[in-house]
């Protein structure tokens, strides 16, 4: 037959804190994963729009070197040098 022993209180205690300690492991890793999820969204969000700023830039860069030729624009006065 076989003999049954009982741990102390405090050495329950210690695994329970212990098996606390991972259960609050898990849900912080979780919650992690799900904000690395959102910031990667977040990225692809800016990236697309990054790309249409490009496509915006091209457009109108196109538009005016049709319109003035081949130049350099100096944005403060609007000045085109040719």
């Amino acid at each position: 037959m076989s003999e049954v022993k009982k741990l102390t209180t405090e050495e329950l205690q210690q695994i329970k804190n212990i098996k606390q300690k991972y259960t609050n492991l898990a849900l912080s890793l979780g919650e992690l994963e799900l904000q690395k999820s959102n910031i990667e969204k977040e990225k692809q969000n800016l990236l697309n729009i990054q790309s249409q700023l490009v496509e915006e830039e091209n457009t109108l860069a196109k538009e005016l070197t049709d319109k003035y030729g081949n130049g350099s624009i100096n944005i403060e006065t609007g000045e085109i040098t040719l």
